[in-house]
């Protein structure tokens, strides 16, 4: 069986999204589109090797068809609203009570190997407070949502973090920095975790191994160069699933620095102690 037509079928499997507050609604319609998009992608590249898709732009391809699907549905059903992408204004007006943050495909490089752990994820802000987030993962159709004050979701099944004390017994993940001057900092935690930890892991998406902290399928996500996007799902996420996500020193400055662990209090606190010295200024 081809890897699409894993795709197709696990695609096909129904979803309760009664849970889903209007906007969540229309976020996840822009969400399935832009997935049939990517699905038709795949579909026109599946025999090429990793090299022709790199060629042919497969990657800018698939972020591209996904950002065009997301934003003209948003804009469609909220044309007041402010659209942002994950480093530009997508709306022709920039001023509003309400704005949309478009992730719109976390996880590129897995795609290109046909690794289904990828994820596509917006977030709504009104009035300069975070509201609402959903975290889409395309090929298998999981959907997890987060609303403030409501809880967060994985279709209809409300989300719980692991409550897991100890390093010794979690499973702990985190994905390399993009600027190399962080690498060795990066390398020497990932080290002491690993000493510590019961298992490291680094999957590729970091939106997507958020939302799997928030399910409980791992215990602790930690980067030290998150995107604004991706530290605002993990504060939205972990706050309803009740969590915490910090920065290195246990404070609540994700957003403003890019350093984010994603866990409980105590796993978190524990964290810190092994990933803080390296990046120490």
């Amino acid at each position: 069986m081809s890897f699409l037509m894993n795709f197709a079928i696990i695609r096909a499997c129904p979803r309760n999204i009664n849970n889903m507050s209007p906007e969540l609604n229309i976020a996840h319609k822009a969400a399935l589109k832009a997935s049939k998009s990517i699905e038709q992608l795949i579909f026109q590249n599946e025999l090429l090797s990793v090299q022709k898709k790199l060629q042919n732009g497969f990657v800018d391809k698939a972020v591209q068809v996904s950002l065009n699907d997301i934003y003209y549905t948003l804009k469609r059903a909220y044309p007041e609203d402010v659209i942002r992408g994950e480093d530009s204004l997508l709306s022709d007006h920039d001023t509003g009570d309400r704005c949309w943050y478009i992730q719109p495909l976390a996880g590129t490089a897995n795609l290109l190997y046909d690794i289904p752990h990828c994820a596509i994820g917006m977030i709504l802000s009104e009035q300069g407070k975070l509201q609402q987030a959903m975290v889409f993962q395309p090929l298998n159709g999981d959907c997890f949502t987060v609303t403030r004050g409501k809880g967060a979701f994985l279709s209809n099944k409300r989300l719980r973090i692991d409550q897991q004390k100890e390093v010794s017994a979690a499973i702990v993940a985190t994905n390399l920095p993009e600027n190399e001057t962080l690498v060795t900092a990066h390398g020497l935690a990932l080290r002491n975790i690993n000493k510590q930890a019961a298992g490291c892991r680094m999957l590729g998406c970091d939106i997507l191994d958020i939302a799997w902290v928030a399910a409980g399928r791992l215990d602790a996500y930690w980067q030290p160069q998150a995107a604004t996007i991706t530290a605002m799902i993990g504060e939205l996420f972990m706050t309803e699933a009740g969590g915490q996500c910090s920065d290195f020193s246990c404070q609540q400055n994700s957003q403003k620095n890019g350093q984010l662990i994603a866990s409980n209090l105590k796993l978190s606190a524990q964290l810190s102690k092994f990933i803080s010295p390296g990046f120490e200024r």
